[in-house]
């Protein structure tokens, strides 16, 4: 089953089909309208995926990191004459060639993510912002006021590490100053909880470790 699963999540048309079935996508395109990217902008994207929505950011500098060969194929086939596609796990010597970035998504990554390997990510898109940049995030999580259909998503999911927002915020305060988080529900077409962040105000944050 878990097999099958994996098959069907790695066929990229099926995948963006089930994510605007279950409207995994709002979810998304409401990250993107937080992020309020601006013509010129150097977007990062950590765990890109497809990039199905690349064109809702409009005229951007962007860079997609995915460890997907299929979907950063299918996305540089799309798109590769505009945006920069890698498959690779996003590190430090990429902040060398990278510009500095005005917004990074991390988007629906956290929670796959253990607290070591989310405080490395969240330190080192802190140090790869430019001055006034922002990190905005969105993971499944559990939260009191869920109902058991909510819980039960937040069980099941793939992600290993589904945290409470409290188990969020203090990943985030330890690279930066200032970090804004909201519970989001009634996204998805099934009862799901999440928790974004928008964090700025980075804590320490030379492109030199």
């Amino acid at each position: 089953m878990l097999d099958k699963a994996k098959d069907l999540l790695g066929n990229v048309q099926m995948y963006v089909a089930l994510q605007k079935s279950l409207g995994a996508d709002r979810l998304r395109y409401r990250c993107l309208e937080a992020i309020e990217p601006k013509p010129g902008d150097a977007i990062l994207d950590v765990g890109c995926g497809p990039a199905y929505y690349y064109e809702r950011l409009g005229d951007v500098r962007y860079y997609g990191f995915d460890t997907s060969q299929r979907y950063i194929d299918y996305a540089r086939g799309r798109w590769g004459d505009r945006a920069e596609f890698h498959c690779a796990v996003f590190t430090e010597e990429h902040l060398a060639v990278l510009p500095p970035i005005d917004k990074v998504l991390l988007l629906g990554l956290l929670h796959h993510l253990s607290d070591e390997q989310s405080r490395d990510l969240l330190h080192l898109a802190a140090r790869a912002l430019a001055p006034g940049g922002m990190v905005v995030t969105v993971d499944t999580c559990y939260e009191p006021s869920q109902g058991k259909v909510s819980r039960w998503m937040s069980k099941n999911d793939r992600g290993e590490f589904v945290r409470e927002p409290a188990g969020f915020d203090a990943l985030a305060r330890e690279a930066f100053g200032d970090v804004q988080g909201e519970v989001w529900t009634g996204m998805t077409r099934i009862p799901s909880s999440f928790y974004a962040m928008r964090m700025t105000a980075p804590i320490n944050a030379s492109r030199t470790a």
